[in-house]
Order: structure tokens, then sequence, then C-alpha cells
């Protein structure tokens, strides 16, 4: 197994300045948030009493026992009025005296206090007895002066601590999070190929446990990958290596079935031809296996040139003497002039040679002689080429033209043929090309297929 990629790997997540300084800012929020409510109820019982001390520090208690009816004093919701022991005032403007408050008061000696929503009622000893011994004193409650301010700073510290929490949690859990997901999308989806790059965490989570099952997997699909590979390769090369010591003999069969066909008769020569046309299908099968090998193992086509007129003659001469013994007239038509197409020489020729060998092989079995034309021409102002292999055989019908390129296509008894291996081979060697390949159907019978390509400059001579 070839080497694996450098693998990505993820450490822990470092606490930088600015994380730490954001971390630092949502806590102090928290933080002051905590001490104001601290503050507030520590606080409360110092603003009564200074509220209440200022108050008690302006009684003047000579004027108070002098003229004990006009002492006291009401300023909107701020009051100060004089009682005796019993509760009572001796001026007529004075409000009620609680009694929970007086017994409250007499029994500790010290003030006592009675909150409400908007007041406070505070009740001071302040003589042992006598019409002021008792000092009913009443205030707007400094707790609705101290907790707008108090919540307005609450709820601006909670809410200052909220954003900065929000966007620590996205920049420190959810960005890293995120990350890590899109890393793991990307490597799942080149699993197997070489563009495949490691999403494995450190961290033992589902994410991290998830990579490394991926990380496993792309190991034994590339693994897989490499033996299969390199059993193909094997093989291939297995393969190439019987159909080049097959040619050899193949050929002196070939030779020795021609020359043993010219000079019998009767059933022998019958035998003979049928033995040499076996021989020819096996030769022809033995190179299309040989350029089937070397097809797989994806060649460029393209790499080479060919000239098609010369190579068209010569395969009119090679199958013109496997026809003449099956009463078949194998005839070809080129220009003149050379017709140059950018294709390897040996596919070039496997591909011409298998349209016409097709028509050979079901043209015969008749009671009348066959014919098979080759035709090259240019076409489009000499920029293309087009050639064309028609025979007279019994043709196809016109629902199955269609799927001549079909690996499974079996024509009926009256055209018993499909594209096998070698018409195969054509179509992929048209392909790589850029060259097109078509059939059709002839009047009264036969097929014609045609293929047309772009033609190439002529090669500059060497020298």
């Amino acid at each position: 197994m070839g080497d694996r990629l450098p693998v990505r790997r993820g450490g822990r997540m470092k606490l930088t300045l600015p994380r730490r300084l954001l971390i630092g800012a949502a806590l102090g929020c928290v933080v002051v948030g905590v001490l104001l409510i601290i503050g507030l109820r520590a606080v409360r019982p110092l603003v009564r009493a200074a509220a209440l001390e200022h108050q008690m520090g302006g009684i003047d208690h000579a004027a108070c026992v002098a003229a004990p009816e006009r002492w006291g004093w009401r300023s909107g919701e701020v009051s100060l009025f004089a009682y005796s022991r019993a509760g009572r005032s001796s001026n007529p403007e004075a409000p009620p005296l609680e009694p929970s408050l007086r017994d409250r008061a007499l029994q500790a000696r010290h003030v006592a206090v009675e909150q409400s929503t908007e007041r406070l009622v505070s009740v001071v000893p302040h003589a042992p007895d006598g019409p002021c011994a008792l000092i009913r004193a009443t205030s707007r409650n400094p707790d609705v002066a101290v907790q707008p301010r108090f919540l307005g700073a609450l709820g601006g510290a909670i809410g200052i601590g909220m954003v900065l929490s929000v966007l620590g949690t996205f920049w420190l859990i959810v960005l890293p999070l995120r990350r890590r997901i899109e890393t793991l999308a990307e490597a799942a989806q080149h699993v197997g190929e070489e563009s495949y790059s490691s999403a494995t965490h450190r961290q033992p989570d589902a994410l991290g446990n998830i990579a490394e099952v991926l990380g496993r997997s792309h190991d034994r699909i590339v693994e897989a990958r490499e033996t299969l590979t390199r059993r193909n390769q094997a093989l291939e090369k297995h393969l190439a290596g019987i159909a080049h010591d097959l040619r050899t003999p193949l050929s002196s069969m070939h030779l020795a079935l021609e020359a043993l066909a010219e000079e019998s008769d009767g059933d022998a020569r019958s035998e003979a031809r049928r033995a040499l046309a076996d021989a020819v299908y096996l030769s022809s099968m033995v190179e299309n296996l040989h350029q089937a090998t070397r097809l797989r193992q994806e060649v460029d086509v393209t790499s080479g040139q060919v000239e098609l007129a010369d190579l068209t003659r010569r395969i009119e001469r090679r199958f013109d003497i496997v026809g003449r013994h099956a009463e078949i007239e194998v005839a070809a038509n080129t220009p003149e002039h050379e017709v140059w197409v950018s294709c390897t020489p040996a596919f070039a020729e496997r591909a011409i040679s298998n349209l016409v060998q097709n028509a050979i092989e079901h043209n015969g079995d008749r009671d009348q002689p066959g014919h098979v034309a080759i035709t090259l021409d240019l076409i489009d102002a000499g920029r293309r080429f087009a050639l064309v292999v028609a025979d007279d055989g019994p043709g196809l019908p016109d629902e199955e033209l269609a799927s001549l390129n079909d690996e499974s296509f079996l024509g009926d008894g009256a055209r018993p043929r499909g594209p096998g291996m070698g018409m195969l081979i054509t179509s992929e060697v048209a392909r790589r090309a850029g060259w097109s390949l078509s059939y059709e159907a002839m009047e009264p019978s036969g097929l014609r297929v045609r293929l047309e390509g772009a033609v190439a400059d002529a090669p500059i001579a060497a020298g």
C-alpha cells in the first residue's frame, strides 16, 4: 500500500489572549451583577439609618415640651410628630401612632421601623415621659430611589455578560465544532481518493470516532484498489504475452490453410476454407485481446499518426484473400493523395479491420457471392474524412440498429451477430480518437457502417 497522505490533526484548543480577555469580561459582568445584588441588601439599612439620623438631628426638644400642640411638621411625603408613651399626640394634625410600632419602640428602647412599597415609618424613643416621649417620622422608602438605578446597572451588567457569553460560546465552541464538521464532511467526500485528507482529532468524542472510522475505511479502500490494480496488471500482462506468443503459429496456420484451400477440391476445399475462416477469426480475436488489454491501461490512442489511404489498401489486400475463399469480393476505393489522422497505427488498423471482418463473417452462407466495399473520402472541404464499410448481407431490422453498441446485443437468426469484442474495440477507439461511428441499414439488404473524424496535418519528414 502506498504512503498515507499527511495526517492533519487538531490539538487541544489553546486559550489565547483574546479568548482569555473575553472569558474574563464575561465573568466580570456576572461578578458585578452579583456584587450589586449583595451591595443593595447591605446598603439598605445604612440608607435608612442615615435618613432617620438626618431627621432626628433637627428636633428641638425644648420647643416640643413647651408647645406640643403646635410641634411637628409635614412636607410632602416626609412628616415628623411627637407622641406620649400612651401613643397620643397633642398636635391635632398628627396621624395616629401605630400601636405595634409604639410597643416595639418602648420594649426595645430603640427605633422601630415599618416599611411599605412607597413609605418608611419609624418610631424612636425620645424622652422618658411627657408629650414628646416618642417621635414618629415618615419618609419615602429609600429603596424606591435606589432600585431603578440598581436595576438599570444590574440589567446592563447582565446584558453585557449575556452578549459576551453568547459570543464566547460561538467563538470557543460553535466555530471549532463547525470547522471539525466541515473537515469531516470533506474527508468523507474523498474517502478512497488521492485527495483524501484525514480529519482525525485528538478529542475522544463522537466526531473523533467518526474520523477514525473514515480513516480506516480509506486505508482499506486504497489497499483493496491497489491489490486489484496489481492483479489486473498481472492478468493483462499475462494475456498480452499469450497474444504475442500465438501470433507466429497462427500466421503459419493461416498460410498453410490458404495454400490447402487453393490446391484441394471438393469436400477438402470446403473444409480447408472453413478452417481458414476459423484461423482468421482466431487471429483477429487474439489481436483484439491484445489491443483490449492496452485500452484498459488507459493509453492515449491519439499519441501517433497514421495515413488512412495506405492503411485501407493494405486491409483490402489482406481481406481480399480471405473473402475470395468465402466467395465474397472485397474492394476498396481510396483517394490518390494521403489522408493523415491522429491515431496510433495499431489501433486504427484494428478498428477498421474489425469493421471489414465483421462484414465478411456475416455475409457468407448464401447461394450467391457477396460483396464488401470500403470507401474512403474527404468531406467538409478536406477537413474531415469519412470511411464507409458496406456489405450486401442479410442486414439488421431497424429496431436493432440502435443496439449495436450494446455489449449484450445479439441479432436473430437472419444475421446472428452482435458487436462482440471487435466492434466494442472499434467503438472505444473511435470515442477516444474523437471520431463518430454510425450504422445504417441498406436496401434491399445489407449494412453500412460509417466512421468519420477530423483530418490531421501530415507529419514533418525527419532529416
